[in-house]
Protein backbone atom coordinates (compact mmCIF):
# COMPACT_ATOMS: atom_id res chain seq x y z
CA UNK A 1 0.00 0.00 0.00
CA UNK A 2 1.24 3.55 -1.05
CA UNK A 3 1.14 6.57 0.88
CA UNK A 4 -1.69 7.62 -1.03
CA UNK A 5 -3.57 4.96 0.01
CA UNK A 6 -3.31 5.17 3.23
CA UNK A 7 -4.19 8.62 3.25
CA UNK A 8 -7.27 8.16 1.23
CA UNK A 9 -8.53 5.29 4.40
CA UNK A 10 -7.72 8.05 6.62
CA UNK A 11 -9.78 10.63 5.03
CA UNK A 12 -12.38 8.02 4.27
CA UNK A 13 -12.71 6.68 8.16
CA UNK A 14 -12.23 10.47 9.62
CA UNK A 15 -15.38 11.45 7.34
CA UNK A 16 -17.36 8.93 8.23
CA UNK A 17 -16.19 8.72 12.44
CA UNK A 18 -17.21 12.77 12.01
CA UNK A 19 -20.74 11.80 10.35
CA UNK A 20 -21.08 9.64 13.69
CA UNK A 21 -20.06 12.12 16.17
CA UNK A 22 -22.61 14.82 14.71
CA UNK A 23 -25.28 12.33 13.86
CA UNK A 24 -25.34 10.81 17.73
CA UNK A 25 -26.26 13.95 19.55
CA UNK A 26 -28.87 14.58 16.98
CA UNK A 27 -30.46 11.10 17.88
CA UNK A 28 -30.10 11.75 21.46
CA UNK A 29 -32.26 14.88 20.78
CA UNK A 30 -35.15 13.32 19.18
CA UNK A 31 -34.79 10.56 21.67
CA UNK A 32 -34.90 13.08 24.07
CA UNK A 33 -38.26 14.98 22.28
CA UNK A 34 -40.24 11.51 21.97
CA UNK A 35 -40.70 11.78 25.74
CA UNK A 36 -43.85 14.46 25.11
CA UNK A 37 -45.36 11.59 23.06
CA UNK A 38 -48.80 9.86 24.35
CA UNK A 39 -47.41 6.52 26.14
CA UNK A 40 -48.16 3.77 23.11
CA UNK A 41 -46.09 5.95 20.84
CA UNK A 42 -43.77 7.22 23.20
CA UNK A 43 -42.39 3.46 24.02
CA UNK A 44 -42.28 2.08 20.03
CA UNK A 45 -40.37 6.15 19.22
CA UNK A 46 -37.77 5.65 21.74
CA UNK A 47 -36.94 1.80 21.61
CA UNK A 48 -36.50 2.41 17.54
CA UNK A 49 -34.17 5.38 18.46
CA UNK A 50 -32.26 3.07 20.97
CA UNK A 51 -31.70 0.67 18.41
CA UNK A 52 -30.57 3.41 16.14
CA UNK A 53 -28.17 4.85 18.65
CA UNK A 54 -26.33 1.67 19.36
CA UNK A 55 -26.06 0.46 15.40
CA UNK A 56 -25.14 3.87 14.78
CA UNK A 57 -21.96 3.61 17.55
CA UNK A 58 -21.20 -0.15 17.45
CA UNK A 59 -21.44 -0.43 14.03
CA UNK A 60 -20.20 2.41 12.54
CA UNK A 61 -18.51 5.05 15.01
CA UNK A 62 -16.25 2.85 16.69
CA UNK A 63 -14.70 0.83 13.36
CA UNK A 64 -14.77 4.15 11.98
CA UNK A 65 -12.17 5.24 14.88
CA UNK A 66 -10.16 2.45 15.00
CA UNK A 67 -9.20 2.95 11.44
CA UNK A 68 -8.59 6.80 11.65
CA UNK A 69 -6.49 6.21 14.35
CA UNK A 70 -4.56 2.92 12.57
CA UNK A 71 -4.22 5.08 9.47
CA UNK A 72 -3.70 7.96 10.95
CA UNK A 73 -0.95 6.38 13.05
CA UNK A 74 0.59 4.90 9.89
CA UNK A 75 0.95 8.31 8.24
CA UNK A 76 3.21 9.97 11.23
CA UNK A 77 4.97 6.85 11.30
CA UNK A 78 5.56 7.33 7.71
CA UNK A 79 6.23 10.77 7.31
CA UNK A 80 6.91 12.45 10.36
CA UNK A 81 8.34 10.06 12.58
CA UNK A 82 12.49 10.92 12.14
CA UNK A 83 11.26 14.54 13.12
CA UNK A 84 8.36 13.97 15.50
CA UNK A 85 9.91 15.96 18.07
CA UNK A 86 9.81 19.42 15.75
CA UNK A 87 6.59 19.31 14.91
CA UNK A 88 4.55 21.05 17.87
CA UNK A 89 1.31 21.49 15.39
CA UNK A 90 1.53 17.75 15.07
CA UNK A 91 1.62 17.38 18.65
CA UNK A 92 -1.63 19.75 19.21
CA UNK A 93 -2.97 17.84 16.89
CA UNK A 94 -2.94 14.78 18.43
CA UNK A 95 -3.85 16.16 21.69
CA UNK A 96 -7.56 16.92 19.59
CA UNK A 97 -7.31 13.70 18.40
CA UNK A 98 -7.20 12.31 22.19
CA UNK A 99 -9.82 14.75 23.12
CA UNK A 100 -11.93 13.22 20.25
CA UNK A 101 -11.64 9.73 21.23
CA UNK A 102 -12.69 10.83 24.42
CA UNK A 103 -15.71 12.74 23.81
CA UNK A 104 -16.63 9.52 21.50
CA UNK A 105 -16.88 7.27 24.34
CA UNK A 106 -18.46 9.71 26.61
CA UNK A 107 -21.18 10.33 23.62
CA UNK A 108 -21.44 6.20 23.57
CA UNK A 109 -22.39 5.76 27.20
Amino acid sequence: MTYEHIKAIHIIFVVSWFAGLFYLPRLFVYHTEANSKPEPEKKVIQEQFQKMEKILFNAIMVPAMWLTLISGSTLVYLTWWDSFAQHSWLHLKLSFVVCLVIYHFFAGN
